[in-house]
């Protein structure tokens, strides 16, 4: 019988910050992770606020609130045996973001697939396996940019969370 060794997998957490004009450094990140497909790494990318527009949350409104965070945060999941890539985009614009998006100038990739759409828990897609890096970072953007309940500018910040070294 084999055990599981879960518990034993360190994982690092390092900050790439970008612009928009320059997403070189993250979709190299995003193609190394998908390239492992080890299903133990991930990026979360998320607009870099001004320390003056971060919103102040309570803990109660935090654990009763029907809505995730006016700074929205996109997380991206490699393709693992048969399951595709996932993008995830926790968001405070409540029910119908994927609507808005649609609505919007943030072009959702036609071969995406909609998990889900919930106030809570945000947006959930599948990935086509033919999506690329670039594709991966320039819809986060947008669709961040749109729902955002902060001031947002060209300034990004992804976390790169890989398996330790």
């Amino acid at each position: 019988m084999r055990r599981c060794d879960t518990a034993r997998v360190a994982i690092e957490h390092r900050m790439v910050h970008f612009r928009t004009n320059d997403i070189t450094e993250v979709t190299s990140e995003i193609q190394e992770i998908a390239e492992r497909a080890n299903g133990r790494e991930w990026i979360t990318i998320s607009p870099w606020v001004d320390p003056e527009h971060l919103p102040e949350i309570s803990l109660l409104r935090r654990i009763f609130s029907g809505r995730g965070s006016k700074v929205p945060e996109v997380t991206w999941v490699p393709a693992v045996g048969n399951e595709p890539a996932q993008f995830g985009l926790l968001h405070a614009r409540g029910a119908n973001a994927h609507g808005i998006l649609a609505d919007s100038d943030a072009v959702i990739p036609p071969t995406w697939i909609k998990v889900s759409d919930h106030s809570k828990r945000g947006l959930l897609f599948g990935v086509h396996p033919d999506t690329t890096p670039g594709q991966v970072v320039d819809f986060a953007v947008a669709a961040s940019e749109v729902l955002a309940d902060v001031p947002t500018d060209d300034r990004w910040v992804a976390q790169v969370s890989t398996v330790a070294r």
